[in-house]
Formats: structure tokens, C-alpha cells, sequence
């Protein structure tokens, strides 16, 4: 399948995408639909449409869950240092903000969240470590190559790491643990 339309699909994809996700994330985005058309392969109907253009079609979804992250992302600030980090103005932090702005968080919700941190699975804990190294989202290709194993693992074990974490937070008492709008209370 790749073979016949993985070209032709990451060609329009670029096309498509061009000012917003550059040639690595249309790769990622490609094979998470990879993925995605191999685990529905039996819900595959050909009276509905071409192999070629059902891959496209989930790539394109691929791509703009990508550009979502990515969006989500963008408000959050990452730094190095998470002890002597000060709570920015905007309220866009990591962990929850208990006091006013420009305070810093309390070092006993530091500890904890790196407590958490700590009881994940060995490659959640890795690739976790490894965001918050670089600053933010580290990438998928380099991970997969240090931990010999898949960008589409590295992907799995980011998400399930971020729900565990949030998870135990959560059990530790900080409800709060992942940002809110105060207008609706939705996650941001």
C-alpha cells in the first residue's frame, strides 16, 4: 500500500500542509495513517473509493491531529529547570498554578509530578524525560533511534505517560494537573 500510494499521498499531504507542517511531520503523519489503515484493514469497502484515496483521507486526519497537538503545545512553556520556575502571567503552565501570578509553583507538587514521573513504565518515564529536556516535544525520530524502537511507540508511550502522569496527579490530590480555561473549564 505504501508502496503504491505513500508517495503519491505525502505529495499532496505537503501540498496541502505546506505553511504549516514541514516534510518530518508529514512523514509522522503518514505513518500514523500507516498504522490507523493496517488496524482497520478489514472495514476497508473498495465500492467506496480507492485504496489510495482512503489512506489519504486518514493521513490528512493524521496531519491535523498533528497540527492540534502542535497548536496545544504552542501555549504550553516548557523550561529545563522545573524547581526554579516561575509561574508566567498568562496562567499556561504545566502544573497547576495554587499561587498568584509570578509565584512559583510549590516544591512539594514539583517533587510529586516527578515522583509520578518516575513510577512510569521505563519508556513513558524516557520519552517524558526526554520532552522536558528539550524543551517541549522531543523528536520522535531520535528517541526511536536512542530506545530501539518506533516513532509510532514513542508516539504510544508519549500519550499513555501523559495520561498516567495526569492520572497519579490526580490521585495525589492536584485535580488541577492539566491547564483549564476559566471561562468554559475545558482542558486547554
Amino acid at each position: 500500500m505504501l508502496a503504491d500510494h505513500g508517495g503519491r499521498v505525502a505529495a499532496l499531504l505537503r501540498q496541502e500542509f505546506r505553511s504549516i507542517l514541514d516534510s518530518h511531520e508529514v512523514e509522522d503523519a503518514l505513518s500514523q495513517a500507516a498504522v490507523r489503515v493496517w488496524r482497520a484493514a478489514v472495514s476497508y469497502d473498495p465500492c467506496r473509493g480507492t485504496l489510495g484515496a482512503w489512506l489519504f483521507v486518514i493521513a490528512q486526519n493524521c496531519a491535523r491531529h498533528s497540527i492540534e497537538a502542535k497548536q496545544r503545545h504552542a501555549r504550553l512553556k516548557f523550561v529545563a529547570d522545573l524547581d526554579g520556575m516561575p509561574a508566567p502571567s498568562d496562567g499556561a503552565v504545566f502544573v497547576p498554578q495554587r499561587r498568584g501570578p509570578g509565584s512559583k509553583p510549590p516544591r512539594k507538587l514539583l517533587r510529586a509530578m516527578w515522583r509520578c514521573i518516575d513510577d512510569l513504565a521505563p519508556q513513558q518515564r524516557a520519552v517524558l524525560r526526554a520532552d522536558f529536556a528539550a524543551g517541549g516535544i522531543a523528536p520522535a525520530a531520535q528517541l526511536a533511534a536512542e530506545l530501539q524502537t518506533t516513532r509510532n511507540s514513542i508516539y504510544v508511550s508519549r500519550n499513555n505517560g501523559l495520561k498516567a502522569l495526569r492520572a497519579a496527579m490526580q490521585d495525589l490530590g492536584h485535580v488541577d494537573a492539566a491547564p483549564r480555561d476559566d471561562t468554559t473549564g475545558e482542558l486547554t
